[in-house]
């Protein structure tokens, strides 16, 4: 009787909870399916929402089994509510369409649902781990999901050094910046188990050969808030230790000295009092924090790691959180709007760096881009939650510890690995993986402080309580049904998020009936505006391929094109719907009205330069979005509207070459020979190695009369590019008016070899030179386009 009723124990839905817990936090970590088409970010945070609404289920359905329900102390477990009810109000309040609220694209760390899982998991944690056994089995998945992550990643970067098809940077958690926070929660949970726990001695060497190549992908990653993290945990460990050492002096020292401690060490001061490890730990910590970036790029160069971490700066995040504030100080921009924000209202002069066009999504930490997409709730929110974590804390530590050695182990263990991973949050933007795990010790603390000095079990036993038996039960279920509906949903989002992939996959091999068969599920799954991004650029592809398909019928194919445009200007409409403060959105819709203005379609110039304007509107440094309204305007003759527009896209980008090369070549047209040289001028200044730019440079010198200057610009041009068809003929030109026949002859016969056509093309103006003739008088140079070359692409390069 007694081993049944150990089985049925072992088997319970409590136990189930816990075990579920375990894997969600295992297999939440590692997993990492290597398939293009399969979003890492996605998946990962799929496994963790799926896996804690069901460890949530098995807890709920044990405590209606029992029919009763027990708590730890629950003030700070509600204050972990405060964060997800902030995100609520935002999304609320905000204007935001509630499911990009919650979901975002895959669930990112700036979601309402994201904040709803890490409460979810911190919830559980607190509630289902709940006695010795349990934390020994949630702290040994911990274990082994770090011990497996640094295996593998010593694992990946032998075989990349080796000559694997892979980078040392892949890893099984996501960015290598987050790998190395995963690394540097490793060193400060194993220096708090060497202090705290009495190990084996294969146990000990296991933990310090650990430590030992957990600091060496410290070193790789060279992450400065990581070694300042760190470095402080050995520093508080190294104090403490030396504190309570127990002194080895000989008693006849303190012969006449009176003591001014006569205190009982207590057990926690007879334990284990190493320093060597905080010490060393320290120390390592230092020598890269004082060596700064140098040391640690030189040992990850030396394994081909090469990583970059760029995110907004604190000026930048708060310049956007100012901007923001001016017009939504207490509900924020929404969840999920920094990237809106950041591109409305960020520095101009970013556009002079190598980042002008990346848009972040978040800002210097995922807690002040929280301040910004949240206002002034979010702000209390979180200063509530991170008061009431350190006022518990400091008071367990100083006053309620518990009693039993390993319970203490966990308690102080828990915190300072939640604390670590709260301070990173606040100073970085850690990925699903550490946030996931820093709020699952979260739990555990708050689990743990019911084992404390003075602290009990709060207890309800419903079943024996009609009234308010009923109302638990009741509210218990709503959960119950609350969370299967929750998980339904978070799987129908991933698998539209799959079939997404396989769209994107099938269009960039040029499947179209693939990618729209994948397109339909993934939009029937979750209807997102990226979605419908491309689904917009499945339809243009088709365009395409009906407008250069002879062999379909004129009326057949006008048919066929005019519903592939249809669809593809609903798609745009619909992304622009669901999406309208994302700048790409309107850009795509807007291209498609680009793509169908030469067929003369009435309202397609005015519908894209309305989308592109709008645009515009959400991203007004981008330099790319002037540039293309001044295409549309030269498309309908409106050169003066052109010329402003390109004006702009170099004033908000001052070396933006392709700009720059349009407008040289509009004020060509438009009769300013002087200003067009200039601009080309400046496109050769700030891409001093383009041939493409160097070519106009050659051609507008030559206009102006400068001949020699023609010919070094020419001439630079065919020594980057000896190809370059266009620039050795008009190379041969000017050699031929300056009277040097045979270097005239000489690119001519070149320009002859790259192709039949080129050497019927020159025939004549070859045997001229070599006759010791010019065949290039001023009336034949103003033909082939000198003075007043053609407006055309200046990606494009003319063939001769």
């Amino acid at each position: 009787m007694h081993d049944t009723n150990t089985t049925l124990r072992r088997f319970s839905f409590d136990t189930a909870a816990v075990w579920l817990l375990g894997a969600t936090a295992l297999v939440g970590a590692l997993i990492l399916i290597p398939y293009g088409s399969i979003s890492f970010y996605g998946t990962k945070a799929a496994v963790f929402a799926v896996g804690a609404l069901l460890a949530f289920i098995a807890f709920v359905v044990g405590r209606l089994v029992r029919g009763s329900v027990v708590v730890p102390p629950l003030a700070l477990l509600g204050a972990v509510w405060l964060v997800p009810l902030a995100y609520t109000l935002s999304a609320l309040f905000s204007g935001i369409e509630l499911s990009r609220a919650f979901f975002g694209t895959e669930l990112e760390t700036d979601t309402l649902g994201f904040m709803v899982l890490m409460a979810l998991l911190t919830t559980i944690a607190a509630l289902a781990l709940r006695r010795a056994g349990d934390y020994r089995a949630f702290l040994g998945v911990l274990a082994a999901a770090l011990g497996i992550t640094l295996v593998a990643q010593v694992l990946i970067i032998i075989a990349a050094n080796l000559g694997a098809p892979l980078s040392s940077t892949t890893n099984l958690i996501g960015g290598f910046t987050d790998f190395g926070m995963m690394m540097g929660l490793l060193v400060v949970l194993a220096l708090f188990v060497a202090r705290f726990l009495t190990l084996s001695r294969m146990h000990t060497i296991v933990l310090w050969v650990a430590v030992a190549l957990a600091l060496l992908m410290l070193a790789f990653v060279n992450s400065v808030i990581t070694w300042i993290l760190v470095g402080l945990s050995a520093l508080a460990l190294f104090i403490e230790a030396v504190l309570r050492r127990r002194s080895h002096v000989e008693d006849t020292d303190l012969e006449g000295v009176e003591s001014l401690s006569q205190e009982e060490a207590s057990p926690l001061e007879r334990s284990r009092q190493g320093l060597g490890a905080p010490l060393v730990v320290l120390l390592v910590s230092l020598f890269f924090l004082l060596g700064g970036s140098s040391i640690g790029n030189a040992i990850a160069s030396s394994l081909n790691i090469n990583t970059i971490d760029v995110r907004p700066s604190w000026q930048s995040t708060f310049g956007v959180g100012t901007h923001t504030y001016a017009s939504s100080p207490l509900f924020g921009s929404g969840p999920t709007t920094f990237g809106a924000k950041w591109l409305e209202f960020k520095d101009r002069t970013l556009n002079d760096t190598v980042f002008w066009n990346v848009d972040f999504a978040s800002g210097i930490g995922t807690i002040p881009t929280s301040f910004v997409t949240t206002g002034i709730v979010g702000v209390i929110a979180w200063l509530v939650l991170i008061g009431f974590f350190a006022y518990a804390g400091m008071r367990t530590l100083l006053i309620r510890l518990p009693e039993d050695p390993f319970l203490r182990f966990v308690s102080i263990t828990s915190y300072a690995g939640a604390a670590y991973v709260l301070v990173l949050a606040f100073f970085a933007t850690p990925g699903i993986v550490v946030l996931s795990l820093g709020f699952l010790l979260l739990g555990l603390f708050i689990s743990s402080m019911r084992h404390g000095k003075g602290r009990n079990e709060m207890g309800i036993v419903f079943s024996k309580s009609p009234r308010m038996g009923f109302a638990i039960v009741f509210g218990l279920t709503l959960l119950l049904i609350g969370s299967v509906a929750a998980t339904y949903g978070v799987l129908a989002r991933y698998m539209g998020t799959l079939a997404y992939g396989e769209a994107a996959v099938a269009l960039s091999a040029g499947n179209l009936e693939v990618a729209e068969a994948a397109l339909t599920r993934s939009l029937a799954y979750a209807p997102t505006d990226r979605g419908y991004q491309l689904a917009t650029a499945v339809s243009v592809e088709r365009m395409r391929r009906i407008a250069v398909d002879t062999s379909i019928a004129p009326s057949t194919a006008q048919q066929q094109f005019q519903g592939a445009l249809s669809s593809a200007v609903a798609a745009g409409l619909e992304a622009t719907r669901r999406g309208p403060h994302n700048y790409q959105n309107w850009a795509t819709l807007g291209g498609v009205y680009q793509a169908v203005i030469p067929l003369g379609i009435d309202g397609a110039y005015e519908s894209a330069v309305d989308a592109f304007s709008r645009a515009r509107t959400l991203n007004p440094t981008n330099p790319a979005l002037s540039y293309v309204l001044a295409q549309l305007e030269i498309a309908e003759g409106n050169d003066e509207a052109a010329e402003a527009k390109l004006l702009e896209s170099i004033a908000a980008k001052r070396d933006y070459i392709p700009a720059i090369l349009l407008l040289s070549q509009l004020e060509i047209r438009l009769g300013k020979a002087t200003e067009a040289l200039q601009a080309a001028e400046a496109a050769a200044y700030f891409a001093p190695n383009e041939p493409s730019v160097l070519f106009q440079v050659g051609l507008l010198r030559s206009g102006t009369g400068d001949t020699q200057g023609a010919v070094e610009a020419l001439r630079r041009a065919v020594e980057l590019n000896p190809d370059y068809a266009n620039a050795r003929f008009f190379l041969g030109a000017m050699y031929a008016v300056q009277g040097q026949y045979e270097a005239s002859a000489e690119q001519l016969r070149a320009v002859a070899a790259l192709s039949p056509e080129n050497a019927t093309a020159v025939a004549d103006d070859l045997a001229a030179v070599e006759d010791g003739r010019n065949p290039f008088p001023q009336t034949r140079l103003r033909t082939l386009g000198i003075p007043t070359p053609p407006v055309a692409e200046p990606e494009t390069e003319p063939e001769a």
